[in-house]
């Protein structure tokens, strides 16, 4: 038995993007390099906050292998003022863990990213749970996709792509791009999308000429050998 690559769906079977967020999703990097733009889509799915603080919570091992987010940067993706990001650092990733879900049935956060290398089971979901208390959003960060069981309801794989082309300069690198695959959700079957930034709104799109269309995550088509 031989297994086919991925088919692009039709747009009469095309997934939408899912651009609501669940309680508690889990965004990973597809490759190491790929790290800030996981990052990048981690921050847009908060986006959608009230205006409450965000929070972005990592333990040491994690600091010491990937360093500290540059403040500016982050303001820049984010779209929010300075004083609404909350840095909270930890010594080991279950301490990180506790503080993000504290930080978040406090109520005092619209949205907090917790930078995690192998969250158990049990702490996905106290963070879920943790969440809905507060009525908020949380997002756990890995540098590779897990095998593991989460609560989180929806589980991302990023890669960065190639920037789109510039509209008015060819020379000049356009709209940043990468590719957001959903390997699982509780609310529909999975799927990839290329996304592009948007100059308006600041926002992850599907990319122009894409709208509405999908790709199957590992689907796959069995034939004879």
């Amino acid at each position: 038995m031989t297994r086919t690559p991925p088919q692009p769906l039709t747009l009469g079977q095309a997934e939408i993007f899912p651009a609501d967020v669940c309680p508690l999703e889990e965004v990973a990097a597809a490759a190491p390099a790929d790290l800030a733009a996981a990052l990048g889509f981690a921050l847009d799915r908060l986006a959608v906050g009230d205006g409450r603080p965000l929070a972005f919570v990592a333990p040491a091992a994690w600091r010491r292998e990937r360093g500290r987010p540059f403040a500016r940067g982050l303001v820049q993706v984010v779209g929010a003022a300075a004083s609404r990001l909350i840095w909270i650092a930890a010594d080991k990733e279950a301490q990180a863990l506790w503080a993000l879900e504290e930080a978040l049935k406090s109520g005092a956060v619209a949205g907090a990213i917790g930078a995690a290398l192998a969250p158990s089971f049990v702490a996905t979901r106290r963070i879920d749970f943790a969440a809905r208390a507060g009525g908020a959003l949380a997002v756990l960060l890995r540098a590779q996709p897990g095998g593991d069981l989460s609560a989180a309801r929806r589980r991302w794989r990023i890669a960065s792509l190639p920037s789109a082309a510039h509209p008015f300069d060819p020379q000049a690198p356009g709209a940043p791009r990468l590719t957001a695959e959903l390997t699982r959700r509780r609310d529909g079957p999975p799927g990839a999308w290329t996304l592009e930034k948007d100059d308006e709104s600041g926002r992850f799109r599907v990319a122009a000429g894409l709208a509405g269309d999908g790709v199957p995550a590992r689907r796959t088509r069995r034939r004879a050998a």
